[in-house]
């Protein structure tokens, strides 16, 4: 059989980078490059722009909720990981000591 360790610290630690990278994405304003329209009138540039901004918030957006779902999912885990942890050192105490 084949063991392994998980480290529930390492899952929450991992969590809260997660969450701290939506955090940064929330905050960037990627959507200002449809005011490049309004620099590059006529070129074709400009139609781009109008709609790469629009774009990119929404795929932030969307990752962004990506991560929040993937360090609630970690931290879940780390919860997981941990109660089967305790239970089994309070069952190890329990017949050890008992």
């Amino acid at each position: 059989m084949t063991d392994f360790e998980v480290d529930p610290a390492a899952l929450r630690a991992a969590a809260d980078a997660a969450q701290q990278a939506a955090d940064v994405v929330r905050t960037l304003d990627l959507g200002r490059v449809t005011e490049l329209a309004t620099a590059l009138p006529g070129t074709e540039s400009a139609g781009t722009a109008g709609q790469l901004g629009p774009h990119w918030e929404d795929s932030c957006a969307s990752w962004a909720e990506g991560m929040n779902s993937y360090a609630a999912n970690l931290n879940s885990a780390a919860d997981d990981y941990q109660e089967r942890d305790d239970a089994n050192a309070h069952g190890f105490g329990q017949t050890v000591g008992g």
